[in-house]
């Protein structure tokens, strides 16, 4: 990489979050193209590097033998070299109740195409307030991914709540040589949904309140679904208890074989009734949107299919900048544009191609 034009990513770009350092750390260590990076996360209340990015800065270093400068607690700036990635067994840990799922953001796409299969180990918070919950990562994105090729395995061995962390993801990837392209522009016929509630070391009357409002919701009914309760994720448990307590809704929708996972988690000071009132509003748009992709999914799956070459996507209307940020920064390293079409007030085309 001596002597190559670094990408320049401004973390002012889009949301300015967390999601340009993510994406660049991924393409980065993907297309072995080195870049330099400033004003870090220069839209959140702390800027720079927080326990979390670092997490992913590290653990993209150990993965891709990269060169870096920059990587310390509330940098702003960072310059990451890498070589080439490297399959085998690793464990990063936030220290932190910061999300695991963020962290595997950035390791997982390299890691599809790398050259033999990976087993990570993520401790850290596992259903967190604004990041993807283990459900979704084994549910919905790791079964999307599978159509590029590639075959992933995700198990959750113990949960983690944001407050106290300690929660572990165990991810396996079995590697292909060269992603295939998405086209899912059809949704397929709405199948049911289902909604689980996880409440630990609460008093009972949370989750009796969040079951309530699930099953007393009719909007349910008015969109032809019964959703069955489940009080206890099963896969929950049989795993060991988390530290600390903790409170999560996971409502998933089920459409043409396909299924997408809508969590909110418990905070204090919050009313379950809210929490379960919001995870229930999410599935019911995703329902009455008639898409193949929710909006939580769709940001996620534009850094592989950048990597594949291109794709393209029926999605709900973005309702925040992470969309329009992930093709921004896919479009940097790859030169690929990514399209946002409004097909009408409820739909969009995603389209990722020259």
């Amino acid at each position: 990489m001596v002597g190559e034009t670094l990408v320049a990513v401004d973390g002012a770009l889009g949301e300015g979050g967390g999601e340009v350092l993510r994406s660049a750390l991924a393409l980065s260590l993907a297309l072995g193209r080195p870049f330099r990076i400033h004003n870090i996360r220069a839209n959140r209340a702390k800027p720079g590097l927080r326990r979390q990015h670092l997490t992913c800065v590290l653990a993209a270093q150990a993965l891709g033998g990269a060169e870096v400068s920059g990587a310390e607690f509330s940098s702003r700036e960072l310059t990451f070299v890498p070589g080439s990635v490297r399959s085998g067994d690793y464990s990063f840990d936030v220290g932190t109740g910061g999300s695991a799922a963020l962290v595997l953001q950035a390791l997982v796409p390299p890691l599809l195409t790398a050259a033999g299969p990976s087993h990570l180990t993520v401790t850290g918070g596992t259903h967190v307030p604004q990041a993807p919950v283990f459900e979704f990562l084994q549910k919905t994105l790791f079964p999307r991914l599978e159509q590029l090729g590639p075959r992933l395995r995700a198990s959750l061995v113990r949960p983690g709540f944001s407050r106290f962390g300690g929660g572990q993801i165990k991810v396996e990837i079995e590697p292909v040589p060269h992603l295939k392209e998405l086209d899912e522009v059809t949704p397929g016929p709405l199948e049911g949904a289902e909604a689980r509630i996880f409440s630990h070391g609460l008093a009972e009357h949370i989750a009796e309140r969040e079951k309530r409002v699930l099953q007393e919701n009719t909007a349910w009914a008015e969109a032809g679904l019964t959703p069955e309760t489940v009080w206890t994720d099963p896969g929950w448990s049989q795993a060991p208890q988390p530290e600390g307590s903790g409170n999560a809704v996971m409502v998933e929708g089920r459409r043409g074989g396909w299924v997408s996972v809508f969590s909110e988690i418990g905070e204090q000071g919050r009313q379950a009734e809210k929490v379960a009132a919001q995870a229930a509003r999410q599935a019911l748009r995703f329902v009455q949107d008639e898409v193949p992709i929710c909006e939580h999914l769709a940001d996620q799956l534009v850094v592989p299919l950048a990597l594949a070459g291109g794709g393209r996507f029926l999605t709900q209307k973005p309702g925040t900048a992470h969309l329009r940020t992930c093709l921004a920064v896919a479009e940097l390293f790859t030169g690929l544009r990514g399209r946002l079409t409004a097909i009408n007030k409820r739909q969009y085309l995603v389209e990722i191609g020259p």
